[in-house]
């Protein structure tokens, strides 16, 4: 009887281990699946980060050419306004120096 009841004992510690190790395992599946989800999820944001990095980048390169292009069309608008303003000046000279030469006339034929 005391055989029995020492393998009635072992089979329920058996089945009882057994129990709390397949309780151990699902609980460990169960850790596994949801770190896989959290894995994949991060994995899909790197992944439109990715992308969106990419996209950041051709806006930056195409704002940069026309930066570039803006710039040259400011120096290029600057030599321009100092020819013209070297031409204002070239001409306001040439207007005094007109303006002098008529009042000089003028004043001669006066004292005439």
């Amino acid at each position: 009887m005391k055989q029995l009841s020492g393998i009635v004992i072992f089979l329920s510690f058996s089945i009882l281990s057994a129990s709390v190790s397949a309780e151990k395992i699902q609980h460990l599946q169960q850790r596994t699946s949801f770190a896989y989800e959290q894995m994949m999820q991060a994995k899909l944001e790197a992944e439109l980060l990715t992308k969106d990095i990419a996209i950041a980048e051709k806006k930056l390169a195409s704002l940069k050419q026309k930066l570039s292009a803006a710039e040259q069309e400011m120096e290029a608008i600057k030599r321009k306004s100092a020819q013209a303003n070297a031409r204002v000046e070239q001409a306001t000279n040439k207007w005094r120096q007109e303006s002098d030469t008529l009042a000089n006339e003028w004043r001669q034929t006066e004292r005439k």
